[in-house]
């Protein structure tokens, strides 16, 4: 039997409810050690023979206790500003916030819950700021593992990010609303949930991380992180914004092509059908024109609401007003040319529907003006929005 097989009959010993330390005991008497990647492949193996995510997800915080210390993390440290390193102590940063900030401030509203609901507020809105490190694991992490094969792990610790996400919320809407049963009843499956995933991460996450991330990958992590944010380690020597952003220059990653697509992004890659689909696709008509103020590009969106024909690709924007605007054209585009402003909007009404015009200076990287993008859209029915909506029509 392989070792990965192995594993999986522990799990499925302790997921039929058998002692977990009675597992665990004969666990550790059969592995010293287990490499993260076969924690990975038995999880795997539970899903393709049939247990659906949300039975391994239910099963997320028994395998952490059973592999707990157990794991071989493999590797050493990394450097101060590598986002593994920063993940990491935002993981101590969050523990430090459980132990001397929100587990006092909870026992102080346990004692007098008027007194002490301010505090106990405040400590899980700081606690909502998991949110960041989650969101930077499960949008810049989880990509490289799915396509390194390793795709159990991302979907289990995903549900159980979001179920975590939705436990804060209820207890402090519970707090918040002086229910202090419910707060009760919420607050340590809550903190449970918190803490098995700092264990997850470190002992699971980061040995698989560390496999199948390459420089470039890690590169990339770093210059992406700050389009989400950090959490909870900001004070901690090696692990600021700034740290990240030190190591993140020490090194750059060019994009990586993309098998043969015609059209090569940092952000992705397309084929032309592709490209000109999804621009005609979009709620606004868009036209750009260049810094050589000619018409580069407009979309075919079936019913735009001010017509273009391909006659004016090339054209001077200048002669595509009439005289009596032309000095308000000339004059938005020179505001953009000399970065005095950014973005312009106007809005009109006719015949019942709401217009809405808007103007970007296009720049580059550099701050170096590109052109100007319109765009405009038909807004009556979103202006008539109200609550939410959740579910598909």
């Amino acid at each position: 039997m392989e070792r990965k097989d192995m594993i999986k009959k522990y799990i499925e010993r302790v997921s039929r409810g058998e002692e977990l330390e009675i597992v665990r005991a004969d666990f550790r008497r059969d592995f010293a050690g287990v490499p993260a990647d076969e924690i990975a492949d038995a999880e795997k193996l539970l899903m393709e023979e049939g247990m659906q995510l949300s039975e391994v997800q239910q099963l997320c915080d028994v395998h952490a206790a059973l592999f707990e210390g157990a794991v071989q993390t493999g590797g050493a440290d990394e450097p101060a500003g590598h986002p593994l390193y920063i993940f990491s102590k935002e993981n101590e940063g969050l523990a430090r916030l459980l132990d001397s900030r929100l587990a006092p401030a909870y026992a102080a509203w346990q004692q007098d819950a008027q007194a002490g609901q301010q505090a106990l507020a405040d400590s899980l809105r700081a606690l909502r700021k998991i949110d960041l490190h989650y969101s930077r694991k499960e949008n810049l992490f989880f990509p490289y593992l799915e396509k390194a094969g390793v795709t159990a792990p991302p979907k289990v610790m995903w549900g159980v990010d979001d179920e975590i996400r939705e436990l804060i919320k209820q207890t402090m809407a519970a707090v918040e609303a002086g229910d202090i049963a419910q707060a009760g009843a919420m607050y340590p499956r809550m903190l449970e949930q918190v803490r098995n995933m700092i264990t997850k991460e470190e002992e699971i996450l980061k040995p698989l991380l560390r496999k199948h991330l390459n420089e470039d990958a890690w590169r990339t992590v770093a210059r992406e992180s700050s389009q989400i944010g950090y959490a909870f380690a900001q004070d901690i020597e090696g692990a600021s914004p700034s740290d990240a952003a030190a190591w993140a220059q020490h090194g750059h990653a060019e994009p990586t092509p993309r098998g043969h697509a015609s059209v090569q992004l940092p952000s992705g890659y397309f084929e032309i059908n592709e490209l000109t689909a999804v621009l005609n696709t979009l709620p606004c008509d868009m036209t750009f024109v260049a810094a050589d103020d000619t018409v580069h590009f407009f979309s075919e969106q079936k019913n735009r609401i001010f017509p273009r024909t391909r006659t004016i690709i090339g054209r001077q924007v200048a002669d595509c007003h009439p005289p009596k605007s032309l000095h308000a054209v000339e004059a938005l585009v020179e505001a953009f040319k000399q970065g005095r402003k950014d973005s312009e909007s106007y809005w009109i009404q006719r015949g019942g529907k709401f217009i809405l015009i808007r103007y970007y200076a296009v720049r580059d990287t550099d701050g170096t003006y590109l052109g100007v993008l319109e765009c405009t859209e038909e807004i009556s029915e979103l202006r008539t929005l109200e609550g939410d909506k959740t579910l598909m029509s």
